[in-house]
């Protein structure tokens, strides 16, 4: 490994955080079979949502007990496999209107890539094989080099693109502003200079003036009225153009019971009611999108707060609350807590593993014994054992693997 690559990795876990790069991530991840992205990955991104179906979860657990690194994880299965994925905090963004988080999405989507995913769908389907146009060269020019009538060629590109129009499953001015993109990128009719700008930025939920608008003859804007027809729309024309559907991950959801530095709720109770409606909205609503899998992470005050929490807001608590329980981890809940699963496969024995694993990454000598690592498991506190045995390992690589036998002592504390 590249001593900065190195070095950046070992100051995030210092830090408290996963590696951001899936190499390093990857690399001190124990437990793959019996982790919850992996069952995720296996029972929802490689079957039920790339069949089209849709869920949101909700994941909880103490600071450290690898909520993010799980995330991180499934959005790198999901990018691989082909899923726009989104990845956001909540405390960098507003969650009380549903336009905001399709604002937020649809801002890392690469538009021109679906209108080309499309376009290419539309040539096949014609009977031509897209692969043999030059780089920037438009289908309908190409297509009359080699002898095609203009105007029945014309006809013909219109009827496909017309079929996207009158799709029912497609909000009316998202289905224009997109045939429109195609339109210009076939060939078939040029948009002036800045329109494709502006139907990109419509599409990304951008406030636009309607003077830009009214030409495109698009007369609405995204909106929290219209935003989950929006959504839909979009999650339907992933699955025409070839993709399985998006992979949307929100951390830090414990932000709505949070203070900022001046001491002010970051959320007051009114905003948090909202988000609470919005995220029951989302869990309701979903049978109308297809190929989407929300999930929001926080830690376990979530639950515990009785007066901030879910339980605050009966109508969404009713909904995710798990009424069966049993003495294992039951993956297939809505409401999954990463605490269970810690208990179950955080050992001393697993330790020692993790300890080797980032002695291997990063170049380290730290030799904490397991019986230390029992200690640092099995005391009681805030933080998830996770992330004191992490710290321990990481404290003691930066030590040189001094401060051997400390471990009992300091978790007692």
């Amino acid at each position: 490994m590249e001593p900065a690559f190195r070095e950046s990795a070992l100051e995030i876990l210092r830090r408290g955080e996963p590696p951001l790069d899936p190499r390093a991530l990857k690399s001190i991840t124990l437990g793959e079979q019996e982790g919850i992205w992996h069952f995720w990955r296996d029972y929802y991104l490689d079957d039920y949502i790339a069949c089209g179906g849709s869920k949101v979860k909700f994941l909880t657990g103490k600071p450290g007990s690898g909520k993010t690194h799980a995330l991180l994880l499934l959005l790198e299965e999901a990018r691989q496999r082909g899923y726009v994925t989104f990845f956001a905090s909540a405390r960098h963004m507003r969650l009380n209107k549903f336009d905001s988080l399709y604002q937020a999405i649809l801002e890392t989507v690469d538009v021109e890539s679906l209108v080309s995913s499309y376009c290419a769908n539309v040539i096949s389907r014609l009977g031509y094989d897209p692969a043999q146009l030059d780089q920037g060269q438009d289908f309908f020019s190409w297509a009359q080099a080699r002898g095609r009538a203009p105007d029945s060629l014309r006809r013909e590109i219109q009827e496909k693109l017309d079929e996207l129009y009158l799709d029912r499953k497609l909000n009316h001015n998202f289905a224009l502003a997109f045939t429109q993109l195609c339109a210009h990128h076939l060939g078939l009719r040029r948009l002036a200079d800045g329109q494709q700008d502006t139907l990109r930025e419509w599409l990304k939920g951008r406030p636009l003036p309607a003077r830009s608008l009214k030409p495109l003859k698009i007369f609405t804007r995204v909106n929290k009225y219209n935003a989950r027809h929006m959504m839909a729309s979009f999650l339907h024309l992933l699955r025409l153009c070839g993709r399985p559907g998006l992979c949307a991950m929100v951390d830090d959801l414990n932000a709505l019971l949070e203070r900022g530095p001046e001491g002010r709720a970051l959320y007051g109770r009114a905003a948090r009611n909202e988000v609470y409606e919005s995220l029951r909205q989302l869990v309701d609503d979903f049978a109308g999108f297809a190929g989407a899998f929300f999930v929001f992470a926080g830690q376990t005050e979530l639950i515990h707060d009785e007066k901030g929490g879910f339980k605050s807001y009966e109508a969404l608590w009713m909904r995710i609350q798990n009424e069966v329980t049993g003495m294992r981890p039951n993956k297939f809940a809505d409401l999954f807590n990463q605490d269970h699963l810690v208990k179950e496969i955080f050992t001393g024995e697993t330790c020692l593993e993790l300890q080797q694993k980032i002695n291997d990454l990063f170049g380290c000598s730290s030799a904490i014994r397991q019986e230390d690592f029992h200690c640092l498991v099995e005391s009681v506190s805030m933080l998830s054992p996770v992330r004191r045995v992490v710290e321990a390992i990481v404290n003691q690589c930066d030590a040189g693997g001094a401060n051997d036998g400390e471990f009992c002592s300091q978790a007692n504390h």
